[in-house]
């Protein structure tokens, strides 16, 4: 449960009685590689908090091809945005790259305590104002970066990357060939 003691510290300093109203709502949840945790188009009723192992979730193209989108990690959380947000449902699938544990709670109790409690409203506050801020740095440091900058790039920001995700889902999220994603691995040798 360290993971996620780190994560609610890493953006908010909750205290443990704000802490207890979310941790004993959490079922632990142990899955497998390969398995999904959300299906597209499903409007998931839960936020999941990765305790351990790793997530991609991608959309799937007009030619039937994975477009990785995003990967998550110990510490991160994974979630529908159209059940979070009034939007519709997406068409992206987050699935396991390897077996691991995630915490299972309540998106309506989640956000139940974003109005009730001061506490976590200020996690939640915080929370959406890094990853705007992530999002938009992403966007702008990557638009003028060639393909192996990027690539150089995403494992600096994720170093154990290449241990973790497939060499395909990393070409996939980079938006180039598998084949290119080896070619520079070869060069940095």
């Amino acid at each position: 449960m360290q993971n996620l003691l780190n994560t609610f510290v890493k953006y908010y300093p909750l205290s443990e009685e704000a802490r207890q109203l979310l941790i004993p709502t959490l079922e632990a949840l142990p899955l497998k590689k390969g398995d999904v945790v959300i299906p597209e188009l499903y409007e998931s009723p839960y936020v999941f908090f990765i305790e351990q192992g790793a997530i991609k979730t991608y959309n799937i193209d007009e030619k039937g091809n994975k477009e990785v989108v995003w990967f998550g990690f110990e510490g991160d959380l994974c979630f529908s945005l159209s059940a979070y947000f009034d939007i519709s449902p997406t068409l992206e699938t987050c699935e396991m790259m390897e077996d691991g544990l995630l915490y299972r709670g309540s998106v309506q109790f989640f956000r139940q305590l974003h109005k009730e409690n001061l506490e976590w409203a200020n996690w939640a506050r915080c929370f959406a104002e890094v990853h705007l801020v992530q999002l938009f740095q992403e966007i702008d440091e990557h638009r003028p970066l060639n393909a192996k900058e990027r690539y150089l790039s995403l494992i600096k920001s994720n170093p154990n990357i290449q241990q973790r995700a497939p060499l395909k889902d990393i070409a996939s999220y980079l938006g180039v060939s598998p084949v290119t994603i080896s070619r520079f691995r070869k060069e940095m040798k």
